[in-house]
Order: C-alpha cells, then structure tokens, then sequence
C-alpha cells in the first residue's frame, strides 16, 4: 500500500513537473512576443525609428518599468540568494572563508566583465568602419591618377577628378550613415544577448530548483514562485529588443532561448532528482554572482540609458515596487 502511495505522489509529481514545464515555456514566449505583436497590429511602436527608445513615450515608460523589474530582481532576489548560498558552502566547507563580501565582489567581477565584452565589440565596430571609409577613398583616388596619366587633355582629367569627388563626397555620405546603422544593430543585438544570457542563467538554475522538488505541493509553490517574475520580465525583454532595433527573428530567437531555460532546467532536475540542490555547487554560485553583475550593467548602462524625467523615474519606481511586494508574498507564503 506504502509503495502504491509512493508511486502515486512520484507520477503525480512528474505530471506536475511537466506540466510546469509547458506553462513556464509557453507563457513566457507569448508574453515576450507580445510587444512584437502589437507593433505589428497597431504599430505603436515604430520600429523604423532610430530615436525609438528617447522619443516614445509607451516604450520609455515600459522600459523604465522593466528596468525597475530587473534592479529589483538583482538586489531584492538574485544578489541576497547568491549571498545566502555562499553561506551554505561555507558552512559545508566547500568554500573557503573569505574576509570580504564575496557575492558582491562576483557581482562586481561580472559587471567589468560585460563592460569589458561590450567595450571589445565596439572597437571592433569601429575598426571595421574605418576600414570601409577608407576603401571607399581608395577607388576615387585610383580613376583620378589613371586619368592623369592616359594622355587625356586637362579639361578631361580635371573633370574626371571632380567626377570622383563627387564621387567620394557620395561614398563618404553613405559611409557615415550605413555604419551607424549597422551599429545600431549590432549594438542593439548585442544588448539583448546579454540581457538573455544574464537571465538565462538564473532561470536555468530556477527551472532547477523546481525540477528536484519531490512533492506536488512543492513543486506548484515554486512554479508559482518562478512564474511571479518571468512573464513579466519576458514581456519587458521584448520592449527592451523592440527598443534597441534588434531584428524580429532574432528578437524571437532570444526570447525562445529565455523561455527555454527554465523548461531544461526542470527538465534536468527531472533527471538529477535526489541530488542535491540547484543551489548546492560552486560553479553555480559564481555563475549566478556574474549574472547579477550583468544585470547591473545592463539596467544602469543599456535600459536606463537616457532615461529621463519623472514619468520615467515613476515608472521605473513602480516595476521596483511591483517585484518587492511578490517577493514579498512569496516570502510569507513560505
């Protein structure tokens, strides 16, 4: 009787599992396409505007908003758990003592690191840009030389020359307006990877938790815990890949590999059950410290970028309000 109980609560904790699975995946991905969705119904947000993010007041709101979400998910949940953690290997003797604050050092560790990534990219950008404003003085400078040699009269080689600086003035023109574009969007693609990738992790680690949870009670409490705070983060990923000029196939790739996450993570846990926790390794640890590093840069240096003014700073204190109180009942809740 004591094994077809046993039985019974596993199969019933797999459904569960599973079923969390398919919600957390299916839900975030239709809420993080929604922004998509509705630029392209009732194009609210012109996505052919370069000034999108300073000139629209609905995506300047949303994003402030969103900003606040992820401010208040780094220091309100992902710093003090990583903090907590720490405490735990320690306490383990898995982890040395250490006379500093080592989860806002990892934090600090993954911050210059993305500064550092970015700073990588755009001198790589630029690098590229001036390679093609040259190449484009080079062409006008070989026809005015061939010119002069030919034999032609001086009307013709002067004509020729104005010609190509015509010519130049044209070419450099488009150079000093195709690259900004393109960085623009690579600029834009590269600000929503690392939103996603910071978060990815955490959500990975999240689908985790509820994938080695062993009762059904359990494992719809921390759905529901999980579920709080990433539809509403995957819809302001979505505003924030809207705003930055990301490509709509790529905006989609991204907001698929965010929804993904915490799907194989539950997934993985699924596999792993009776292990240890998601919180239990090192590597994990640092890993999440780097995320929330991350997640600092991106909030004060990409998504609050040029935010202004009280509309801006209200909603921004808003989103920060909205994740406190959830965190608050789930708090609680417990």
């Amino acid at each position: 009787m004591s094994f077809t109980m046993d039985a019974e609560t596993e199969a019933d904790a797999l459904n569960a599992k599973i079923i969390s699975m398919v919600c957390l995946f299916g839900i975030s991905m239709i809420t993080g396409c929604l922004p998509l969705l509705i630029s392209l119904k009732w194009d609210w947000f012109k996505t052919g505007d370069a000034n999108l993010r300073n000139s629209n007041q609905l995506v300047m709101g949303l994003l402030a908003f969103g900003g606040g979400i992820l401010f208040a998910t780094t220091f309100m949940h992902l710093l003090p758990e990583v903090d907590e953690n720490i405490e735990h290997l320690q306490d383990e003797g898995e982890l040395g003592e250490f006379p500093l604050f080592l989860a806002g050092l990892i934090m600090c560790a993954g911050f210059f690191m993305i500064y550092l990534v970015e700073e990588l990219v755009h001198l790589y950008i630029n690098s590229r840009e001036n390679k093609k404003r040259n190449n484009s003085f080079a062409k006008p400078f070989k026809m005015r030389k061939s010119s002069l040699t030919s034999g032609r009269s001086i009307e013709a080689a002067t004509a020729a020359a104005e010609l190509s600086q015509m010519e130049a003035n044209g070419k450099k023109g488009e150079e000093n307006h195709l690259p900004l574009q393109d960085h623009d969007s690579v600029a834009g693609a590269l600000r929503g990877l690392l939103i996603v990738l910071a978060l990815s992790i955490h959500e990975l680690f999240e689908g985790l938790a509820v994938g080695l949870e062993s009762s059904v009670a359990n494992v719809w409490y921390m759905f529901a815990a999980v579920s709080a705070h990433k539809y509403i983060i995957a819809f302001c990923i979505g505003v924030e890949l809207l705003a930055s000029g990301t490509k709509r196939w790529l905006s989609v790739i991204y907001i698929f590999t965010f929804s993904f996450m915490s799907a194989l993570g539950i997934g993985i846990g699924i596999l792993l059950v009776g292990g240890e926790g998601a919180e239990a390794g090192v590597y994990s640890v640092v890993l999440q410290g780097l995320a929330c590093g991350t997640l600092v840069y991106v909030v004060f240096f990409e998504v609050w970028k040029g935010c202004n003014g009280l509309l801006q700073f209200s909603c921004a204190l808003f989103g920060f309000a909205v994740m406190v109180c959830l965190e608050l009942i789930v708090e609680l809740l417990m």
